[in-house]
């Protein structure tokens, strides 16, 4: 009981909307018709404010550490754990308060990482703090992703924080393919996936995608110019 209590308290933590209720607590927007129409920090500092993408990103690792972290505290198994972060990501990136849409739950996979793996997390880091000087953020993050399992192993981790790493990465990569819904009809092409992937948007140019007006009303993907 104790277990499923932890999993079910951590998915409620992490469907906590922080980005969205900032967006509305601040200017008054619905994040998801802005900018890149993610419901995270990354969204925030686009659309919203710089100055509210830490305290954004901070309450969004905390939401993924609390589980985990509570679990660890209470001596519970490494499967239960990795069970509470993967219900608190889950919640972020499906978001049952904004319609099943929400972010990437990248902050939350960190905040995971901090209980779960310490190497898997630094590996991370490295990474994408690689992708950043490159000045390929997107690539960096995923090949982070991609890369924590593998360091969780080589760690000499319990397989159960290894297979929870690897779902971690696939959570946030499916995230990124499946956005928020289908790509609008002006991006209907067979490359858009594949730039979603790649680039986190559904084109190559970030300038474009980032900047675009998003009509009022618009959900889960579906957008028009103004």
């Amino acid at each position: 009981m104790l277990a499923a209590a932890i999993i079910v308290g951590s998915y409620l933590v992490g469907s906590i909307p922080v980005a969205y209720l900032v967006g509305r607590a601040t200017r008054g927007v619905d994040i998801r018709e802005y900018g890149s129409g993610n419901v995270g920090a990354s969204n925030i500092w686009q659309s919203v404010s710089r100055t509210l993408v830490v305290p954004v990103g901070l309450a969004q690792i905390t939401q993924g550490l609390a589980g985990p972290g509570l679990a660890w505290l209470l001596d519970e198994p490494a499967g239960v754990q990795v069970a509470a972060a993967l219900a608190a990501v889950v919640a972020n990136d499906w978001n049952p308060w904004l319609g099943f849409s929400g972010g990437r739950g990248v902050g939350v996979t960190i905040g995971a990482l901090i209980v779960l793996s310490p190497a898997a997390l630094i590996t991370f880091i490295v990474i994408a703090l690689a992708g950043v000087v490159v000045r390929a953020i997107p690539q960096g993050v995923g090949l982070a992703l991609v890369a924590t399992p593998a360091a969780a192993l080589v760690a000499g981790q319990p397989a159960a924080i290894v297979i929870g790493c690897a779902v971690l990465a696939s959570i946030a990569l499916a995230k990124r393919v499946l956005a928020n819904g289908p790509p609008p009809g002006e991006h209907e092409r067979p490359d858009v996936y594949v730039n979603r992937l790649l680039y986190d948007r559904d084109i190559r140019d970030r300038e474009a995608w980032v900047r675009r007006s998003v009509a009022p009303g618009a959900r889960h993907g579906v957008r028009t110019k103004t």
